[in-house]
Order: structure tokens, then sequence, then C-alpha cells
């Protein structure tokens, strides 16, 4: 089919998780050994030994990263040290400085906060609760990657805002990272992606990845990888661009993406989109069940407003050493990458809105216990209710225990329940509250409104005990 147009739409590239360490993955590690040296990328032609004058991309922000690591390792931990906590150094790039942390947790480097210096930061979280050190020492552990997590930033009154950093391991005792704001620039990789006139539908999509995985499996993984990441080959369909990684999260195939990612195995398992839906992690754990669909956003420029629109994604294993996966914009939603906004659902709720109110009733259990925590939650006037904005209660297995505005679904197991496109939503929100940051994404009526079409909805789930979790969401779009 022909391509028609070129419409600016930035990928968010993925996701993140919990758990330090190298455990609980599939296969061999296809990326970097710890400790093992690995190329310095350069950026824009630009010399790998000179720090660029300002930090603004992904790409060198891995750049500088990249160069302080080369230093550590060439005169040692203690000169790098020194040099990572002078504010006035070579290693402070405006509001960009070098850290560095043991893997026990205790922080060595910090020129931005050195009352910090010298204590065990391991159990760090960030604003939504998520694991920030932790996550941040598994990636590095895989060599070199990317972690997302909210931070507080001293330009903007301390406010807690989105960031980006890249790690790289020194030498198995140690790494090294950096983080960019966003507002000081552009945290996700980002390309301008072709998309058809008549975009290709979910059956499109789920036959581009079994036809994939076919083509490797037959002409093996380092033609097929070659393949994927050509730019002008025979997997870029447009819309369709085929993505490849390890089981442990690390890029193998990314091609009209950041350049980056491939060439210098940067791991993404730790790397979040804006509302903390880890979507790599959450694909992997999908391949390693067989395949699955996953829902994630991607940011189109309209009218000069930022639009999160609704994408879905498809993975499916090729063997137990990596998998693959593409991804289309959610059919209904495709007019908005034309800026037609008409008959949208926008969002009424922050994501912030939605942590505090699934933990605002997760207090409340504890305090008053599950008896009176389900009937409150069945009130359609109680305290958990504002709006479209309300909490839901189920069983570990699946079985929802209250819900003020779907009566019917209470006493069923909805562990199993798939959306119009085969996306298991109970599922794969269970697998996010299990991983550590609890948000993942779906398509659902807003029952609130007595509505019966399935919108976007991002959802939080967060456990009170062993046996039962509380969970609520927000519906509609982001525009911003």
């Amino acid at each position: 089919m022909d391509i028609r147009h070129l419409l600016p739409v930035t990928l968010l590239l993925i996701a993140a998780i919990l758990a330090a360490g190298c455990t609980g993955t599939l296969g061999s590690n296809a990326g970097t050994p710890v400790g093992t040296p690995i190329p310095v990328p350069t950026t824009n032609g630009m010399n790998p030994s000179i720090s660029p004058e300002r930090i603004a991309t992904t790409p060198e922000l891995a750049l500088f990263v990249a160069n302080a690591a080369a230093f550590a390792r060439e005169h040692g931990r203690e000169r790098a040290i020194t040099a990572f906590n002078d504010p006035n150094g070579s290693f402070v790039i405006g509001n960009v400085q070098v850290f560095a942390i043991d893997y026990d947790g205790i922080l060595l480097a910090d020129a931005g906060e050195p009352g910090a210096v010298g204590t065990n930061i391991l159990n760090m979280t960030d604003s939504f609760g998520i694991s920030l050190v932790q996550n941040l020492a598994e990636t590095a552990r895989f060599g070199r990657g990317y972690v997302s997590y909210t931070y507080r930033n001293p330009a903007t009154g301390n406010a807690f805002e989105p960031r980006i950093a890249v790690v790289e391991d020194i030498d198995g005792t140690y790494f090294v990272g950096a983080g960019l704001f966003a507002s000081d620039g552009e945290i996700y990789p980002s390309t301008n992606l072709d998309t058809y006139s008549q975009p290709p539908g979910v059956e499109d999509l789920v036959m581009y990845v079994k036809d994939a995985v076919a083509y490797a499996r037959e002409k093996g993984k380092e033609k097929a990888l070659a393949a994927f990441n050509d730019p002008k080959g025979r997997f870029i369909k447009g819309e369709l661009v085929m993505m490849a990684f390890d089981y442990n999260g690390t890029n193998l195939a990314a091609p009209p993406y950041s350049a980056e990612l491939p060439k210098y195995h940067i791991n993404l398992i730790n790397y979040q989109d804006p509302d903390g839906v880890e979507t790599i992690r959450g694909m992997r754990d999908l391949a390693k069940e067989g395949g699955g669909f996953l829902y994630t956003v991607a940011k189109i420029d309209a009218n000069g407003r930022d639009i999160f629109v609704p994408k879905i994604d498809y993975a499916e294993p090729v063997d137990d050493t990596w998998w693959i996966f593409s991804g289309i914009i959610v059919p209904e939603y495709t007019r908005i990458t034309h800026g037609n906004l008409t008959g949208i659902q926008l969002r009424h709720f922050t994501r912030e809105n939605l942590y505090q109110r699934v933990n605002e009733a997760v207090a409340f259990a504890h305090a008053n216990g599950k008896e009176k925590t389900l009937e409150e939650i069945n009130d359609p006037e109680g305290r958990f209710v504002t709006g479209d904005l309300f909490v839901w209660a189920s069983t570990s297995e699946g079985v929802l225990l209250a819900d003020p505005f779907w009566k019917s679904g209470i006493g069923m197991n909805h562990m199993e329940y798939a959306d119009q496109y085969g996306m298991k939503t109970t599922l794969v929100g269970i697998q996010a509250m299990e991983s550590g940051t609890g948000f993942s994404r779906a398509l659902f009526p807003d029952t609130a409104m007595n509505e019966t079409e399935s919108v976007q909805k991002l959802i939080y789930m967060k456990a009170v005990d062993d046996t039962w979790w509380i969970g609520s969401g927000i519906y509609g779009i982001d525009v911003k």
C-alpha cells in the first residue's frame, strides 16, 4: 500500500519495573556482561571524548554517561568519585550531573545532592512508590540502559517531574548514571513515522508479527535482526515496524527509532511511558506466556498540543532467548493523528489523582477491615466516588468483590476477561501490580457514566494483602 503522508509520531518506547538483580529472566542474557566495556555512542558526529555543551536528548545523555564510565575505567574508582562530586567539574552540565552508586545502594557521588553522598539509598522510591535505585541497579547490571521515574526538579521549585536516567555498569561493584528532566529536553526516543492513508487493523498487526516470527525462525536470529533493523527493508510498512528484545529487556531491533538502542545494546526493562506503564516488561511477560496484547501510547503534535494517542501492541516469542512486538494506533482513535478530537473523551483527572484515590482506599481497608471497606466501595455515593473516578476491589485470583457501578460483575472471575481486541485487562493489571508499578492501560466502558462504548483507561492497582487488591482508573486521552 502506498504511503500517502508523513506524521510526526513520538513513540513512547516503554516500560519499567522493580526487582534489583538479574533473576527471573528466560534464556540467555544477550546484554553486555557486567564490567565489560561497551562501545561509546556518538551523537551527530560528536567526538565521544568531548561532552556536549547542553544535554537535551537521550542520545546526548547516553554519550555523557558513556564518557563518565570511560573516565572511571581509565582513572580508577577513587579519582572518578572525586571528579563526579566536583560541582564545578566537567561531569556537571546545567541541570544534569553524573551520579555513582554501588550495588549495595550507597550513593558514592552526586554533585547536585552532596548531603546524600555516603548514605544508603537502595530503598528510595519515586512519587508513585516505584523503586528507583533498585531499578537503576537492575538496569546497570545489564550493561547500559534507560530508566524512567519521577524526581524533584530544583529548577522548577522541587516539583516532581518525569525524568529519564541513563546508567552504565563500571566494574561489577558500582555504576554511574545521569538524569534528564522532561522540562529540559526530549526524554522519549522519537522519530517521524509514516502512516497509511488506510491504517492497518489489529488483524493486520497480528499477521505482521506472526510473519516476522516465522521469518526469524526460518532465517535465524542474525539475518532476522538485520532485516528488522533495516529502515528501508521489508519489515517497514508504514505504521508497522518491528521491535526486538532479549528476555532481559535489552534492545535488539528498533529500525526507525533512536539508532543507539540496538547499536549499543541499551536495556529498557525499567523504561516507563508517561503514565508509569512498564511496556517492555509487560510485553516481555506476555511473550513468556506465548504472546498477547498490551496498550501503550504514542505522542503526536496536533496544532501545537501534545496528544497521547492509544496504541495497541502485540508481542510473541521467537525462541527462549528473544521476542518481538509491533504496534498500531487503536483503530477507534486513528482520526486523532489528523488532530480531530471530535467525540473523543478527554481526561478529567490526573495520574496523581488516581494514585491518591487507590492509596486512600487501601489505607481505609487497613484501618477498618475488609467488610467495611467493601461496603464503602459498593456505595455509588460513598467516599471513594468522585464522578467517574472510583475504586473497585477483587481477590488475588481475579474475582470481583465490590464495584459501585458494575453490580452484575461482582462475584465473577475476570482473570481471563479480554476486550474486543483480545487484551486481558485483569491479567495485565495484576502483572503490573506484582512487578512494582501497578499502572496499566485498558479499553473499558465508563460505567460511572452509564456508557457502553469502550474508551481508553489508565488503571492503578494495589494489594491490600496477599488475598485481595483495590484498583481504580481514569478515563480518556491525555492532552497537554
